[in-house]
């Protein structure tokens, strides 16, 4: 990649970490982080992701066939996409900071007793929830305000929950424990459209309708 160009992907990450803390933030609180994932990590949440996939897909394989194959191919084809990307953004919220007003949106009658239910084996599950419902508001207000960033500069960008679940298994972005992650790229052809396997794998999961 020319080296101005990588260079101008850098900058344009730094000022989506702008973009995110200057996003607005529920009760004023602000437990939302970000950062631009290192290159060694990158390569990492790749490997983590193509391990659920392969994981998630084989669970399901001898019940439901093509379903588990299907899954197994959309997060392979969500970690080909990321390895192929210069940059991997990465966006974080404590999710379990409640705000405190039992406003009942995250299933539980009060703050405290969804504090009391949680959270849930991190083995088990993406995200170790339940979490405050202001805090998932937080972080998708901050991550389309990074997204809308990289958009206003022309860099190619897709915001990808699948990225967010290997980050929080590699204990990226502590203490956050609700992450999106925005891979980011710049070239003469939009990579994160137009894969064959991951159409065919949405088609498979009844996530896209011929």
């Amino acid at each position: 990649m020319d080296a101005r160009v990588l260079n101008g992907l850098r900058i344009v990450a730094d000022l989506m970490a702008v973009s995110a803390c200057t996003a607005p933030k529920a009760g004023g609180m602000d437990w939302v982080r970000s950062r631009t994932a290192t290159d060694e990590e990158k390569r990492a949440v790749c490997r983590v992701m193509r391990e659920t996939g392969a994981s998630k897909g084989a669970a399901l394989s001898a019940s439901r066939g093509r379903i588990g194959e299907a899954i197994q191919m959309d997060w392979a084809s969500d970690a080909d996409a990321v390895e192929a990307s210069a940059l991997l953004f990465l966006v974080g919220v404590q999710g379990r900071k409640a705000v405190g007003i039992n406003c009942g949106g995250c299933g539980f009658a009060t703050c405290a007793e969804m504090l009391g239910r949680g959270p849930l084996p991190k083995d088990g599950s993406d995200f170790p929830g339940p979490f405050c419902i202001f805090r998932i508001m937080d972080l998708s207000i901050a991550a389309g305000s990074a997204a809308k960033t990289a958009m206003e500069h022309n860099v190619d960008n897709r915001m990808m929950q699948k990225v967010g679940a290997a980050a929080l298994k590699l204990g990226l972005l502590a203490p956050c424990d609700l992450i999106l992650g925005l891979p980011l790229s710049a070239t003469g052809k939009n990579i994160y459209f137009d894969r064959l396997d991951k159409l065919e794998a949405r088609k498979t999961l009844g996530l896209i309708r011929e």
